[in-house]
């Protein structure tokens, strides 16, 4: 995927940032979505903010960018993760074996971090099922399946020592910064709010050249239930838009200033494909893959579940509004209009 341009807006953001001591860190990752952004902010305790995923290529281009800000990786002092996704926390462990900094993260993803392993390959097997209920060749499914799990290397447990419920305040290079719950691209998207500075930020809760894809995950309660995570992230998008942010840092892309235009945006598209997938249905497509496959063409294996996840939202919100149901059977579910 090719990098963003910079606007103006987006520059004059990141001058801003590095004249609070905020300093921006792309690192590599072999991901489509191309590089995330780290960031080291200045002060007490020295932090950083995600890490990439484990890899040379990411951990070389992690040391570059923290001694372009004058810094040794060995300084750092606190690393917070924004959400479980291994593009964002595969290298926290390493860092911390060169560092000795303490991790924080919201409470509520701490044992899923801490059994890496275990955590992701629950995710995987979710994956299948969905797959697997939802119209995907079971062969396909678990090709998938043994692609996914070779991504794993990317990725090491992270023992989070300080964490924080959803609220409290966190501090991060000598300042206060309010954190607050954003599930939806993931179960446990957190953004990191600067007040007086309308600072957040954002992980990969809003991005400003891409739709964030709410997976469909796990969810962190211990139940078995998936998340119902396009319903949740129209919810957090809206709460996020209701605050004064001029500046948002995001886990990629550009540095966001017009976020309440954006995620007008977004949810518009979004409404635009829920009412595409309810006219599918309407018209006989009545399997999730089938609907994909409409929508998106042949599509490319490792893009299967992100589409299917895709889809399911959409259902869910046309399900929550009493406009389609679900029809489960013993190992196939389908949908169909309300009459």
């Amino acid at each position: 995927m090719a990098e963003p341009e910079p606007t103006p807006e987006s520059e004059a953001a990141l001058v801003q940032a590095r004249e609070w001591g905020i300093h921006t860190i792309p690192v590599p990752t072999p991901f489509a979505v191309g590089r995330i952004n780290c960031y080291l902010i200045e002060g007490d305790p020295l932090t950083l903010i995600d890490a990439g995923p484990r890899s040379e290529k990411s951990m070389q281009g992690l040391e570059e960018g923290v001694e372009a800000a004058g810094y040794k990786l060995e300084d750092i002092e606190l690393v917070v993760a924004t959400h479980q996704h291994i593009d964002h926390i595969g290298q926290i462990h390493s860092v911390v074996e060169r560092s000795g900094a303490d991790v924080a993260a919201i409470d509520l993803v701490v044992g899923r971090l801490a059994r890496f392993a275990w955590g992701s390959e629950q995710e995987d097997q979710l994956a299948v099922d969905l797959m697997v209920r939802y119209g995907v060749p079971e062969d396909i499914a678990n090709v998938l399946k043994e692609v996914t799990a070779s991504f794993r290397e990317l990725g090491a447990p992270v023992e989070v020592n300080r964490p924080f419920a959803a609220g409290e305040k966190i501090t991060m290079g000598s300042r206060s910064y309010e954190t607050f719950h954003r599930p939806g691209h993931s179960p446990s998207d957190t953004v990191f709010w600067d007040e007086e500075r309308k600072l957040m930020f954002g992980g990969d809760h809003l991005l400003s050249h891409i739709s964030s894809n709410p997976l469909i995950s796990r969810s962190l309660d211990g139940s078995e239930e998936r998340t119902r995570s396009l319903i949740n992230y129209r919810e957090s998008l809206r709460q996020t838009a209701a605050m004064p942010v001029e500046i948002m840092l995001s886990g990629h892309g550009l540095a966001i200033t017009d976020h309440a235009e954006l995620i007008e945006k977004r949810i518009a598209g979004q409404d635009r494909r829920t009412e595409k997938i309810f006219g599918l249905v309407a018209e006989g497509h009545s399997s999730p893959h089938g609907i994909a496959n409409a929508i998106w063409g042949d599509i490319a294996l490792t893009q299967a579940y992100l589409t299917l996840s895709e889809v399911i939202g959409h259902l869910d919100i046309l399900l929550a509004d009493g406009r389609v149901v679900e029809n489960e059977g013993e190992k196939y579910s389908t949908f169909e209009v309300v009459s």
